[in-house]
């Protein structure tokens, strides 16, 4: 009985290249349209909102839209601009631009050391958790449906 012997290497990359990372995120995206058989699921984007003062960076998200969802990957907004509605106000941003996109909803993470708080009062539910990561923390899931109406 002859057996079939596969050999492969696995090799780390450290900062994969832009075009690397775009090929890996569409043929996983390829095989989950094929799999999803819905055609308007297939659109799809990686965006950054930034807002500015001048030259200075302040506040910042990055963004992908896949399946008609965005996936808020990160918003920050600069320590000494925090508690002046900025953060809501780039979220308000985010969320027009994801219904402007199709999307139906926003989801996305935040450590109990950042800002869970934040999104849950501004319409977010908490979908789930990881306990104690990192130690002594957790972090959360946070999803937002969006309406018509929804800011």
């Amino acid at each position: 009985m002859e057996t079939n012997k596969f050999e492969y290497q696995i090799e780390r990359i450290t900062n994969p290249s832009e075009s690397l990372q775009e090929d890996l995120w569409k043929r996983l995206h390829d095989y989950s349209i094929s799999k999803l058989g819905d055609e308007s699921l297939a659109s799809k984007e990686f965006f950054a909102i930034l807002v500015k003062e001048g030259d200075t960076l302040i506040a910042a998200s990055l963004c992908y839209l896949f399946f008609k969802g965005l996936n808020l990957q990160l918003l920050w907004v600069a320590e000494e601009k925090r508690g002046q509605d900025l953060g809501t106000k780039l979220l308000q941003e985010i969320e027009t631009e994801a219904k402007r996109l199709g999307a139906n909803l926003v989801f996305g993470y935040s450590f109990g050391f950042q800002a869970p708080k934040f999104y849950t009062k501004l319409g977010y539910e908490e979908v789930g958790m990881i306990p104690n990561y990192p130690e002594g923390q957790n972090c959360y899931f946070l999803c937002k449906k969006l309406t018509k109406d929804s800011p």
